[in-house]
This record gives C-alpha cells, structure tokens and sequence, in this order.
C-alpha cells in the first residue's frame, strides 16, 4: 500500500541523489580540468551546447550524468537488490557504468545520435570520435569517479547526514556535549514471532519493518542503530521539537504499518506492532574504535529511554515519554498525556515520571 508518507519518503531520496550527483560530478570535472589542464575534450567531443564556456559545458554534462546514475541508483535500489545474488548485482553494475560511459562516446560523436541513415554498425563506428589518450584517460577517471560516489554514498548512510560533515573534518574525535531527542522503538512479541516464522523468515520481516521506518525522515529522525528487531532514533532538540516531529514519526510508522497489513498479513501471517520510549537530554557525542570506527553517544538519556521503553509492558502502552521531555513540548493540542507512573535508574536517586501518549484523532 503506498501512502502519502511513503511517496514523500520516495520524492526526497530522489530529490537529494540528483542534486548529490549534480554537486560530485560538477566538482569532479572540474577537478579533472585542473588535474590534467584538459579542457578540449569539453570543448570538441562532449560541447553538445556548442558554447565556448567551458563551466557551462561541465553543468549541462553533469546534469546529464546525474540524471543517468539516479536512474541506476533506482533499479538498484535496496528492496530489489536483496532478490538477486550479491556478485550478479555487482557485475551488472558494473556494466551500467561502463554502458554510460559508451553513452558519453555517442554524445561526443553527435551525428550517430541526430540521425541514423546507416545500413551497417560498422558505418556507425566510423563516425564515432577518435578513440586518444585523451578519451581514455577521461573514461577511466569517469570509470574511478563513479565507484567513488557510491562509496560516498554508502558512507553517509553509515553514520548519517547530519554526522558526515563533522566526520570528514575530523570534528568527531574530540567529544562534545549536545542536548538531543532519543527513542527507543521495539517489536512487540517478537520472540514469540520469531519463533513461530523461524530465523530465516523472521529476518525477512525485520528487513520489511526496517524499510518502512524509513517515514521517520519525513519527521527529520536520524536512525542512529538497529537493535536486532527495535532502533533507536535521535533527533537534535530543536528539530524533534518543532511541530512534536518526534511524536509524529511514531505515529507515521504506525500508520505506514497499518496501512501495509494486507501485505504482512499475507506474506508472514503477521501484522507487527511497536512500542517506544523517548526521553531527551544532554549527551555526548564521540567517535569510537581504530580497527572499526562508529559514531557513539553516550549519557543518561540513553539509559532513560530505553529503561522508558522496557516499561511498556509493565504499564501495556505503546508510548511513553518522560515528564522532563513533556515539559518541553510548546503545542502537544493534537496529543493527549496521562501519567502512568515513576521509573528509577539503578545507582541514580532522582525518579523520572513517565506519561503516556495518545492521538486525539486518526
């Protein structure tokens, strides 16, 4: 069932891959330029603008690149990929960046593009442009730049947005204090649903669940783990805040959820259900490890939610926050709370009273 949350979801990933291949590969030739002093190949074989302005020239070809990789990056994306063998997928990748890379030959060619009189391919060869040194050094680069992207890519979603930038600069070895919005979200039954689909099937449905909490990026949550069948989201403290995106996110995993019952009803017999704890506070921000580096944060908040969290069954809701992150909130009209009770951390004499949450409306 696809959703407004769900198409959302599908139009920002979009929207933010072309505009990240637009910036890399406008940087990345003009970093070839200044590398090789090379500007003619923009000039002669790939000018389809016919302009003497070799800026302009590099901004119409990286607009057309970004618009051929983020059609790759769609028919590889992760919930079709994971049907496929892991060597296949990488062999056709390949292949795609090679095939666009021909295609950059016929742009450069022009005529072979406008009209095709040719009875025979080899007629078409002959017009295609002289395979130099030149060419073949900007194909390779091409060939590099394109691997490069996807590792880039792959590294930002290993420690987030919102971190790459403090992690390129080295901004994350020395830690900080930042006050920040944690939740603790879980699968309600999950041994018992475990146990019934065995591990194979069941890690399927976590794959699932996963893909669908991608809605809380709408609501600008940051997944900061996966926790075998639960995660933990954060958000900075203004951001969480601002029109209880933190609440909101809930409630639009829920509804994404609900509103797919159909399709886990029918493929795992199942219908998961969440519960989740939030709490907000001051914590520390760090980079940890030297044979495998991770972002880590560290305080009592985290330990205050997750205890929050581990308090649902015991109270039989499915959200709960703390009194301190109540106070916070500016407008909670659509929302109503009720105190459910006091939790206590081990070795920390101050309670916290936790509320319970509920919509006033679907």
């Amino acid at each position: 069932m696809i959703t407004s949350d769900k198409i959302e979801i599908r139009f920002n990933k979009i929207l933010r891959n072309f505009f990240f291949h637009i910036i890399f590969w406008y940087l990345s030739l003009l970093f070839y330029t200044f590398l090789t002093g090379e500007k003619q190949i923009f000039k002669v074989y790939l000018n389809l603008l016919e302009v003497e302005n070799v800026y302009l020239i590099i901004l119409f070809l990286s607009i057309w690149i970004s618009i051929l990789f983020s059609l790759i990056d769609m028919i590889f994306s992760d919930r079709i990929v994971r049907f496929f063998p892991r060597r296949f997928m990488i062999f056709l990748k390949s292949s795609l960046y090679l095939a666009t890379a021909f295609v950059l030959i016929l742009i450069a060619a022009k005529s072979p593009i406008t009209s095709f009189p040719y009875e025979t391919y080899s007629e078409l060869f002959k017009h295609l442009p002289e395979i130099d040194i030149i060419f073949i050094r900007f194909l390779a680069y091409f060939y590099l730049a394109g691997f490069l992207i996807n590792f880039l890519k792959a590294t930002i979603k290993k420690v987030g947005r919102a971190n790459f930038k403090n992690w390129v600069l080295g901004m994350m070895n020395k830690p900080r204090e930042e006050e920040r919005i944690f939740m603790f979200i879980d699968m309600k039954s999950s041994t018992t649903i475990a146990e019934t689909l065995e591990h194979k099937k069941f890690s399927h449905l976590v794959q699932d669940v996963f893909n669908d909490l991608a809605v809380v990026d709408n609501y600008y949550g940051e997944i900061y783990q996966y926790l075998g069948d639960g995660a933990i989201i954060s958000w900075n403290i203004k951001t969480g805040l601002k029109h209880n995106n933190f609440i909101k996110a809930f409630y639009a995993f829920t509804y994404v959820i609900h509103k797919r019952h159909r399709y886990y009803a029918r493929k795992y017999g199942h219908i998961p259900q969440f519960k989740a704890g939030v709490h907000a506070g001051k914590v520390m921000v760090l980079q940890v490890g030297q044979i495998r580096r991770d972002i880590s944060y560290n305080g009592d908040t985290i330990n205050t939610a997750a205890r929050i969290e581990s308090m649902c069954n015991e109270y039989k809701q499915s959200f709960l926050i703390s009194g301190d992150l109540l106070k916070m909130l500016a407008e909670p009209k659509e929302f109503s709370f009720k105190e459910v009770g006091d939790i206590k951390l081990k070795g920390k004499r101050k309670s916290t009273s936790i509320f319970q949450v509920r919509q006033k409306r679907t």
